[in-house]
């Protein structure tokens, strides 16, 4: 039996991360629970490896770069959920190659491209 993959979803808004939660477990994934902050993310990281994240940009007026950088350092995808635009992340590096799927995605595209980004593609 093959576990379902485990998600970590970063998002400081309540709501999204609930509905990303839900979309998700909908979906078949675990969610191992949405995180609002980057220090939170970055503990988590250190006790816990995820098959793959969700990173909202910014939380609470602060950038997800850390956890970004720590993903990538740990091999883990991720995809980003934000309405920044892409330029305004091509002055982060380990942003600038992240599919963004919005703030206001349909669920069908964020799940396939969450699929994507699992799978290397």
């Amino acid at each position: 039996m093959h576990d379902a993959p485990r998600i970590l979803v970063v998002e400081d808004e309540y709501l999204i991360a609930l509905e990303l939660d839900t979309q998700l477990r909908a979906a078949g994934y675990r969610v191992i629970r949405p995180v609002p902050d980057v220090d939170g993310a970055l503990k988590l990281l250190r006790a816990d490896r995820p098959d793959a994240a969700i990173l909202d940009v910014n939380l609470a007026g602060e950038w997800v770069t850390p956890v970004a950088q720590a993903l990538r350092a740990m091999s883990v995808p991720f995809i980003l959920a934000s309405g920044y635009v892409a330029a305004d992340l091509q002055v982060h590096p380990v942003l600038r190659d992240a599919v963004n799927v919005g703030k206001s995605w349909r669920s069908e595209y964020l799940l396939k491209t969450l699929q994507n980004a699992l799978e290397g593609t």
